[in-house]
């Protein structure tokens, strides 16, 4: 999945879904405390994002590592995709994009 400048979460794409494999979820929001983990591109240039990131004091962030998760034999792909990011969004206190 995507984080969108560590406010929202975007749609996942829906292959890895497909397989009948159980997910393991991971959230993970960075802490802008130190310096801020996002590129904004209209910003900044690649090697002034780079030179940021190494020589900022600390990249802080949370991870929470949520419960297995396994398709429910009602779901098709995309709504088990989309069950799996609902949970990440709320852990991480993130908007769950439909997009």
């Amino acid at each position: 999945g995507t984080c969108i400048n560590n406010t929202s979460v975007m749609m996942f794409k829906k292959g890895s879904f497909e397989i009948g494999a159980t997910v393991y979820p991971v959230a993970i929001k960075y802490d802008p405390q130190f310096g801020d983990a996002f590129w904004n591109s209209s910003k900044y240039g690649m090697v002034t994002y780079l030179l940021r990131m190494m020589t900022s004091w600390a990249i802080v962030c949370s991870v929470w590592y949520l419960p297995p998760m396994t398709r429910q034999p009602e779901e098709d792909a995309v709504q088990f995709a989309n069950r799996v990011k609902s949970a990440i969004a709320r852990q991480g206190g993130l908007v769950d994009l439909l997009w």
